[in-house]
C-alpha cells in the first residue's frame, strides 16, 4: 500500500513537471534565424519629364546634357504620357484673385471638372503658380472668359520620356533610386521643367 502510494505520488509529480514544461514552451520563443530576403534595391528604369509649352526637341536635348544621368538613355519627345495636358500660369500678384473666381464659378455652377483633382494640384515655379486644367475647362466659354480678364492663356505641357539603356544597345537598364531622386531634384530647379516622375522596375 505504501509502495503504491509512493508510485502514485511520483506519477503526479511527473505530470505536473510535464505541464510546467508545456506552459514554458508556450510563453518562451526559441530564437529563429531570420531567413527573410532583404528588400531589393529600388530600380528606376526611366523618367517622365514635364516641360513647358512650346519647347523644341533640340532644346530638350540641350537641357538634358546639363545633367549627369550616369547611364546612356533613349529620349522620346512629346509623348502622350499623361492626361495632364493643359495648364495655366498666373503670377503671384494675380493668383489669389484668379483662384477665387475659378473656385466661385466651380462651386456655384458645378464646374468641378475644370481641374483634374479636388483639391486642385497647384505647382509653384519661381514667381508663378501653375494650375493643370482639364480639356473640358479649355472648351468652356466661362473659363476662357475668366482667363481673358487677366490676360492669361491656356498652355500645353510637353511630356518627354527617357529610358535608361544598357551600354549603347537597345536593352532597357536602370539606375539606383538614390541617383534618380538626385537627378529629379536638380531637374525640377530648371525654369523649363515643371516636374519629373520616376518610372520604377519591379521584379
Amino acid at each position: 500500500m505504501v509502495n503504491m502510494s509512493k508510485i502514485n505520488k511520483e506519477i503526479v509529480i511527473f505530470i505536473v513537471f510535464l505541464t510546467l514544461v508545456a506552459l514554458w514552451g508556450l510563453f518562451v520563443k526559441t530564437p529563429v534565424e531570420d531567413t527573410k530576403t532583404p528588400y531589393p534595391e529600388s530600380k528606376v528604369g526611366g523618367m517622365a519629364i514635364q516641360f513647358k509649352d512650346g519647347i523644341s526637341e533640340s532644346e530638350v536635348k540641350a537641357i538634358l546634357q546639363h545633367y549627369n544621368m550616369t547611364r546612356n538613355y533613349r529620349l522620346t519627345y512629346d509623348t502622350n504620357y499623361s492626361d495632364m495636358d493643359y495648364y495655366i500660369m498666373a503670377d503671384k500678384d494675380n493668383w489669389s484673385d484668379i483662384r477665387s473666381e475659378l473656385v466661385t464659378e466651380m462651386k456655384g455652377n458645378n464646374k468641378k471638372n475644370w481641374t483634374l483633382s479636388i483639391p486642385a494640384q497647384v505647382m509653384k515655379k519661381e514667381d508663378y503658380y501653375v494650375l493643370p486644367v482639364s480639356e473640358q475647362a479649355v472648351k468652356d466659354g466661362k473659363f476662357l472668359e475668366i482667363l481673358a480678364k487677366y490676360d492669361i492663356k491656356v498652355e500645353k505641357f510637353t511630356w518627354c520620356k527617357i529610358r535608361f539603356l544598357y551600354s549603347d544597345g537597345p536593352r532597357t537598364y536602370w539606375i539606383p533610386e538614390e541617383d534618380a531622386i538626385k537627378i529629379k531634384n536638380e531637374m525640377e530647379q530648371n525654369e523649363n521643367i515643371f516636374s519629373v516622375q520616376l518610372s520604377y522596375l519591379f521584379p
